[in-house]
């Protein structure tokens, strides 16, 4: 789902993913690594106990992957990715 907020020049987009070691992430959404930016990743439970920013661990590596090698495990957990497409041009 994306969605353009008022004020920004760009699209930004949120996608909530099943957890899992660390390593790739295949994301729902239209990520592409040729201009988007991360805004934030959070590692986030169904009960809410956990909800933790770990954007720093993250880079885009191609089309919908992220890449966290040696970073949290968010296994039987949510990563909630905010990005924001490139710039139109």
């Amino acid at each position: 789902m994306a969605v353009t907020l008022k004020g920004l020049p760009r699209t930004v987009a949120v996608t909530v993913n099943v957890g899992k070691a660390a390593g790739a992430h295949t994301i729902d959404g239209d990520l592409d690594a040729s201009g988007d930016v991360l805004i934030s990743v959070r590692h986030v439970s169904a009960d809410f106990v956990t909800n933790a920013d770990i954007t720093a661990e993250f880079s885009i590596t191609g089309y919908n992957t992220i890449d966290n090698t040696a970073g949290t495990n968010t296994t039987g957990n949510y990563i909630v990715v905010t990005y924001a497409k490139a710039a139109a041009a």
